[in-house]
């Protein structure tokens, strides 16, 4: 094609025809320059369709970090209500004085034994670190997915605390000495072999109402019961959080 137009402009040029020759080069000029800019269209129309199929991508991907967290929630919920139903059987057990400590301690793990629960909010934080939060055009479902995080953020550190308290607490009172009975776990009976465990003290003071460690047990059950609800509700308003971005995003990723 290049050839083409230089013969054209040469054999204007040998025939003088000055006017006709410019006017053939404005007009390839213009051509050239319609040309680029149809390329530059084309090319931004790849560039917008790309986007578009980022964009909806990242939609139902963080929709399905969502549904993920929601069901985690769910789960732990219904173990939280699990673990207060133990605690406070606990109390009546201990109250009661037919259970012996053995009984006591080993169910004493179960209540306080949980999963802590961590956010599946990488497609989000991958958007927000590489930029491409920008993509996202639907301003309603980008600021509820702003606002969510960043509650999110404070929600999970209140879980911690009151996490990392609890662990504190129960470690302190299975802690607190020998005869409160660190053998009598299970798990720790097994790894020191029965030879050992005859060795140490043996008091049960779970039918002593007056001893330091009855009332010490008492008490962190009562904590444990307080601390778990304390976390079930922090959990059930996390999930409301969840909802409004949870049902934007279930429309966008339906069309």
């Amino acid at each position: 094609m290049t050839p083409f137009f230089r013969r054209i402009r040469q054999k204007l040029a040998n025939d003088n025809q000055f006017l006709k020759y410019s006017r053939y080069a404005i007009g390839e000029i213009v051509l050239v320059v319609i040309g680029i800019l149809i390329a530059l269209q084309i090319n931004n129309w790849n560039e917008e369709r790309k986007n578009v199929v980022s964009e909806n991508q990242y939609y139902c991907l963080i929709l399905d970090d969502l549904k993920m967290d929601y069901n985690k929630i769910q789960e732990l919920i219904v173990a939280s209500d699990d673990k207060v139903k133990v605690s406070k059987e606990l109390l009546l057990e201990l109250n009661s004085g037919k259970k012996d400590k053995n009984f006591l301690l080993n169910k004493f793990l179960k209540a306080f034994r949980g999963e802590a629960f961590v956010s599946r909010n990488v497609t989000f934080n991958d958007l927000v670190s590489s930029g491409n939060i920008r993509l996202l055009k639907d301003d309603k479902i980008k600021n509820s997915l702003i606002q969510l995080y960043s509650e999110l953020e404070n929600k999970l550190s209140h879980l911690k605390q009151n996490n990392q308290e609890s662990s504190k607490q129960a470690f302190n009172l299975v802690n607190s000495s020998i005869e409160f009975g660190l053998s009598e776990f299970d798990y720790v009976n097994r790894l020191l072999g029965e030879e050992i465990t005859q060795t140490l003290p043996d008091i049960d003071w779970s039918k002593d109402r007056n001893s330091k460690y009855y009332k010490d047990f008492q008490l962190m059950l009562v904590f444990n019961i307080t601390m778990t609800d304390r976390n079930k509700q922090v959990m059930n308003e996390i999930m409301r959080l969840i909802e409004e971005p949870y049902n934007l995003l279930s429309k966008k990723c339906e069309d």
